[in-house]
């Protein structure tokens, strides 16, 4: 990944003299630059052999990582990506962490709205990522939070990621992934899901059911940039007998992603021109 290029370099030291380092933090920063780096997701075996540390100290490193929400753990083959969470706190994506200022207030509208979860997603390389939540307000409510990943190509905002890239960068995101069922509803046949995708870029927003958590639902609605690039989705999320409700308010779902679109699109000619967001997305 070029966005942390050259930065371990500045952290590891070759030898294990008495120079008052750390050496847990500069392990961990070892693993997660190496993860970061990487143009494919790595396993423990494959972190072990490129920094020569054991396996169990890679896997305690990971686990560390996950928790704290900089690293992702890819469920289908063991391996880990690192998460935007990390990059949106640097003045480098300042601009990227503005939308999630600016999502903010149209989070609380739709929980007001529909008492039900809403967050703001946004792709980092081959995963959806949840970078934005406000919890809904009913007694029993599905929670994700800031840092909750999954497949690109799975759910209601997979869809509409996928719908907002041009049709060669999907496929080509298709082919190099393994689709496997992660709940009982997931779409792994890639015909079908290629029809759902062009379904929800022509109906500008999407539902599912039980498709990344079993008994969970969602409806999405994309956020574009001033060019019409879809840059995040907006979602709600709750239980899978809420569905209906959801769908009911598709309508003010779509609201507010246009109104978070055109206070993205008003930002000041030097953020907009700045904005880091597509190549956050395509390097990590």
């Amino acid at each position: 990944m070029k966005y942390f290029e050259g930065i371990r370099g500045a952290v590891t030291k070759p030898d294990d003299s008495d120079d008052g380092l750390i050496r847990s933090v500069t392990r961990s920063f070892d693993v997660l630059f190496a993860v970061a780096e990487s143009e494919r997701p790595l396993s423990v075996v494959s972190l072990s052999k490129i920094l020569g540390l054991p396996r169990p100290t890679i896997h305690r490193i990971l686990n560390t990582l996950v928790a704290s929400g900089v690293v992702a753990r890819v469920d289908s083959d063991k391996t880990y990506v690192v998460t935007p969470k990390l990059a949106l706190t640097t003045a480098a994506n300042a601009s990227t962490a503005a939308l999630g200022d600016i999502v903010m207030p149209y989070l609380h509208r739709l929980v007001a709205i529909s008492e039900e979860t809403a967050s703001l997603h946004i792709r980092a390389g081959d995963l959806r990522v949840c970078v934005a939540e406000v919890e809904g307000s009913r007694g029993i409510r599905w929670v994700r939070g800031p840092g909750w990943s999954a497949p690109i190509w799975s759910g209601a905002v997979g869809r509409l990621l996928l719908a907002g890239v041009p049709d060669e960068e999907r496929n080509e995101i298709l082919s190099r992934n393994e689709l496997r069922a992660i709940a009982s509803n997931t779409v792994v046949d890639v015909p079908e899901l290629c029809s759902l995708i062009e379904t929800v870029r022509a109906d500008g927003w999407s539902s599912s059911q039980s498709e990344t958590v079993d008994g969970a639902a969602a409806t999405a609605a994309p956020v574009s940039d001033a060019n019409g690039k879809t840059i995040g989705v907006l979602s709600l999320y709750a239980s899978a007998d809420r569905l209906p409700h959801m769908i009911s308010l598709v309508d003010e779902l779509q609201q507010a992603a246009t109104e978070v679109s055109e206070n993205w699109a008003m930002m000041s000619p030097s953020a907009a021109a700045n904005s880091q967001t597509h190549d956050l997305q395509k390097a990590i």
